[in-house]
């Protein structure tokens, strides 16, 4: 049975399907799931709103970072598909793209596969986080009309729960870009200066934005608290982790 398993396991060809769940996945996480809010459900958490409640900045710079990843995952792919299977057009596509000497530079590495199991595991979180908010869900701070507090599903095991999946959505893409086996890594792209450039950015990117999600949490809470007292209350004694369980 390992005789058949262990050259599956090993073969380019499964990063390509792991690679395009990856970058599905991101693209659902980092998708507003609704509209933003009216200004007037923003105010209960300040006159200025923060820098991700500042949707257009924010949007263009997720969609930025979405374009970065899907053009990866389809250059990859493509590099994957003209190495394993050599034709004329092969080459041609090779001629055109950076890549490494072999495709087996591209294998599924420990590190590729645990950034993977990140990213998904974190946009599940934060798919489980869209469906039991619904309508409360925004990528603003805001207290909606006739909001309820939500304590049931991810909220009923950490209170910040769709921060935890962002976090490890950034933890998973970070390990994929930069480890071993990586496109980025494996092809030389990143010694380039277009490579350094973005590299950079993709660095930058997933850690400031965990970071700035992290801030939020004590003024959610505090205005929640003030919003629902007694109700908050209850909730807090009974999930009393904010972001990790049993930790934080």
């Amino acid at each position: 049975m390992s005789l058949l398993i262990m050259p599956l396991l090993t073969t380019p060809l499964l990063k390509v399907p792991l690679s395009i769940t990856r970058a599905l996945c991101v693209q659902i996480a980092t998708t507003p799931p609704n509209p933003p809010p009216l200004q007037s459900e923003m105010k209960k958490f300040g006159a200025q709103p923060d820098t991700l409640s500042k949707r257009s900045g924010a949007w263009k710079t997720a969609t930025g970072m979405r374009f970065v990843l899907w053009c990866t995952t389809l250059c990859e792919t493509a590099v994957i598909v003209a190495e394993m299977f050599p034709s004329t057009v092969s080459d041609k596509v090779l001629s055109l793209l950076p890549h490494p000497p072999s495709a087996a530079a591209l294998c599924v590495s420990p590190v590729f596969f645990a950034g993977w199991l990140f990213t998904c595991t974190g946009a599940l979180i934060r798919m489980s986080c869209f469906r039991t908010l619904g309508r409360l869900f925004t990528w603003e701070l805001a207290v909606r009309d006739n909001h309820r507090l939500v304590t049931t599903g991810p909220y009923s095991i950490v209170r910040h729960p769709s921060y935890t999946g962002s976090t490890l959505v950034g933890i998973g893409n970070l390990l994929c870009a930069f480890g071993p086996g990586s496109y980025w890594v494996e092809s030389g792209f990143l010694r380039s200066p277009v490579g350094r450039v973005l590299g950079t950015a993709w660095l930058v990117y997933w850690i400031f934005i965990p970071a700035l999600l992290w801030s939020r949490v004590n003024k959610e809470d505090a205005v929640l608290k003030k919003e629902f007292g007694k109700e908050w209350e209850a909730w807090a004694k009974k999930t009393p982790y904010k972001l990790l369980p049993f930790v934080y």
